[in-house]
């Protein structure tokens, strides 16, 4: 008993001569590894509860519950942008006034490209996005476009002037027209956000150069590709030469297939927007964008003009895209996973309030089974079938809900009431 009552004397004088910073540092070092090993343990669980929302019915089931009161969100496999207000009423339009005049296919000749430069540079226009802050004005970015009439309408694409669109108080366009030592103010007609397609409106006293429309559906492979526009935004006039690298390449952009054109010819910052020209002087390509990896080159693509030509005549006559088909559904492809017990399919994961699927009865969670009697595998297959129609048309759509199949009658709505 004695030497148990020394031992413990010994041991609080040991801790009595502990120096108090050591002790302070034992203690904030062991509060630490707590703090490190829930955090370890937390991050555990969250990657496990990630990895089954993206594998399984889990994914589908969590789609559910967050649209049963959010219907509007954007999705990753969505078939269609819903972002538009969804209560917009159908109007009468007026008689359309304009449509892009066809290039004449007779004596056609092909030109050398000093004068297929001659020919259309005059109506390739640098254009210029300002901001105007505080009585400042700011040039913030810049693309190309391309004069399709006398009195001024002018071709580009949509995201070159997007921002300017969306906030129309702070930030407008500018247009540098030929033998014109200033810039004109340009008013932004119309926009389309799936086809990447604008059109501006200036005014001159005077009548101005304008391109040829070409005919885009009858490109081949090799032939000659010239692009010309505001490269970097600072070298206006900038021609580069190539081929028509694929006549048809095909991208899913918002929910829509969009057809593009590739080429080798070089494409810069700033050349959006601008002219693809074949041999025969006509623009047959709206340049779009490039890829630029480390391991590629030359990969450019155009918008094939035949693929918007309606889109621009409509974005003139009305201001808007009319007469697009429009379902007012995202859906969602899951992929089939027997260990968490899913079955794959295109699942319904957003639906547009008073849109065409809500009226046909859709309901959140529905698996799209067949669409106007086409098996649907994936999102892609109903896009398709979409594109067929026109607006008004009614369709057959077969979804399974609760474990059974459910049929669905749907008028195709019009892209520009949503």
């Amino acid at each position: 008993m004695e030497n148990q009552n020394t031992e413990q004397n010994e041991e609080q004088r040991k801790n009595s001569a502990v120096d108090p910073k050591e002790r302070t540092f034992r203690h904030t070092l062991a509060v630490m590894s707590v703090v490190l090993f829930i955090c370890v343990l937390f991050s555990c669980f969250q990657t496990i509860y990630i990895f089954k929302l993206n594998t399984g019915l889990e994914g589908v089931m969590s789609y559910t519950r967050i649209f049963k009161d959010k219907k509007v969100q954007d999705s990753e496999g969505a078939i269609e942008s819903i972002e538009a207000s969804a209560n917009s009423e159908p109007s009468e339009l007026p008689e359309p006034w304009f449509s892009i005049e066809e290039a004449s296919s007779v004596n056609k000749q092909r030109m050398t490209t000093v004068d297929i430069v001659k020919k259309v540079s005059p109506a390739t226009v640098p254009i210029s996005i300002i901001c105007a802050d505080d009585g400042k004005e700011t040039k913030i970015g810049s693309g190309t476009g391309f004069i399709i009439t006398d009195d001024g309408y002018i071709v580009t694409n949509q995201h070159v002037v997007v921002i300017a669109d969306r906030s129309v108080s702070t930030y407008y366009v500018m247009v540098n027209l030929p033998d014109e030592e200033s810039p004109v103010r340009a008013e932004i007609v119309g926009c389309d956000v799936q086809t990447d397609i604008a059109v501006l409106k200036v005014t001159s006293d005077r009548k101005l150069p304008s391109v040829t429309m070409g005919d885009s559906d009858n490109l081949q492979a090799g032939e000659l590709a010239i692009v010309i526009g505001n490269a970097m935004g600072r070298f206006d006039d900038s021609v580069t030469v190539g081929v028509i690298s694929a006549p048809l390449r095909e991208i899913n952009r918002n929910g829509y297939f969009v057809d593009i054109i590739q080429t080798d010819a070089a494409i810069n910052p700033g050349n959006s927007g601008g002219p693809l020209i074949n041999s025969f002087g006509e623009v047959i390509g709206i340049t779009n964008a490039k890829i630029v990896t480390s391991t590629s080159e030359s990969l450019g693509f155009a918008i094939p003009v035949n693929s918007v030509k309606k889109i621009i005549e409509s974005i003139i006559n009305y201001g808007k895209v009319v007469g697009r088909p429009y379902l007012g559904v995202s859906l969602q492809y899951v992929e089939d996973d027997s260990y968490f017990g899913a079955r794959g399919g295109v699942y319904v994961a957003e639906i547009v309030k008073d849109g065409p699927a809500d009226k046909a009865g859709f309901e959140l969670g529905d698996k799209v089974i067949r669409f106007d009697g086409v098996e649907i595998k994936e999102t892609g297959d109903i896009i398709r079938v979409r594109d067929k129609h026109k607006v008004g048309d009614t369709v057959e759509v077969i979804v399974e809900r609760d474990g059974k199949e459910v049929t669905l009658n749907m008028t195709i709505g019009d892209s520009a009431d949503y």
